[in-house]
């Protein structure tokens, strides 16, 4: 359980969240009562994770057709100063898989450097998107893309889409973050050093929309974690000469191991706003 919660990649994740990511690779009897109860217990989760509290109600933007044709991106700012002069964090979020990108930038920051940013953590993994949302930054204008395309060598142009009302997907997200980064405050000297944990937690936990995990929307697969690589070492070692041979066979088929998602979620009440 606490590989799974309490690491720094299980991100003191809600009980929902936590039983589903725990019975996709584990089961016993009362699963579910178990993990409520532990994750009730959780001091951590009792001194960080915030109220819920009613918001205004969010004007839906159209539901994207693929992963990133539309992301969204948005600031956090007013963190401490880290060794290389960072107080923010550049947010990227998915609005189809719902997978966050977390970069750690200066408040100086301009919309070049989001640009360079954007082409070494958006564009260098999942190419251009056909729409970018945001809260109307200035670093997120026309400039922006120009910086885009002069980096990218091309001529051509992009127009920027208005979107006046935020669909809450970055604020969810920021939320999140906020709150997970408050968990493991002490255990890392500089908040920077956290962030691709936080980034693993929250697309490694199955999302209220989707009722799928981000890692597995986007690639059709979970992530081995350290439990499973122990778990599977025992089973591995005990091999016979024969056995290795006749598996040695299919070394044409990729040596992936992707894990079925079969965890019950027709029960579970996942939580709408992600925060947990």
């Amino acid at each position: 359980m606490f590989e799974y919660h309490d690491a720094p990649i299980g991100g003191h994740r809600g009980r929902e969240k936590t039983y589903l990511t725990v019975s996709r690779d584990f089961y016993w009897p009362r699963q579910y009562q178990f993990v409520r109860k532990y994750v009730r217990a959780c001091e951590v989760c009792q001194r960080v994770k915030s109220s819920p509290s009613l918001r205004a109600p969010l004007q839906p933007l159209p539901v994207p057709a693929e992963c990133w044709e539309s992301i969204s991106m948005d600031f956090v700012f007013g963190l401490p100063k880290d060794a290389r002069g960072n107080t923010g964090i550049l947010v990227f979020v998915d609005r189809f898989s719902k997978t966050v990108h977390l970069v750690a930038v200066p408040e100086t920051i301009t919309a070049s450097g989001c640009a360079c940013v954007f082409i070494d953590t958006i564009f260098r993994l999942h190419g251009l998107p056909r729409e970018l949302v945001s809260d109307r930054d200035p670093r997120f204008t026309a400039d922006f893309w120009r910086s885009v395309f002069k980096s990218l060598g091309t001529r051509l142009k992009m127009s920027t889409s208005d979107h006046p009302e935020s669909d809450g997907q970055t604020e969810r997200a920021n939320r999140v973050l906020e709150e997970i980064l408050r968990g493991y405050v002490h255990s890392f000297k500089s908040w920077s050093e956290f962030l691709p944990m936080v980034e693993f937690a929250i697309s490694n936990s199955v999302h209220a929309s989707t009722t799928h995990t981000p890692f597995y929307v986007n690639g059709l697969r979970h992530p081995r974690v350290p439990t499973l690589l122990e778990c599977n070492s025992g089973l591995r070692g005990g091999g016979t000469r024969a056995s290795k041979n006749r598996f040695g066979s299919r070394s044409s088929r990729s040596d992936e191991e992707v894990i079925a998602f079969d965890a019950d979620i027709d029960n579970i009440d996942i939580e709408e706003d992600d925060a947990s």
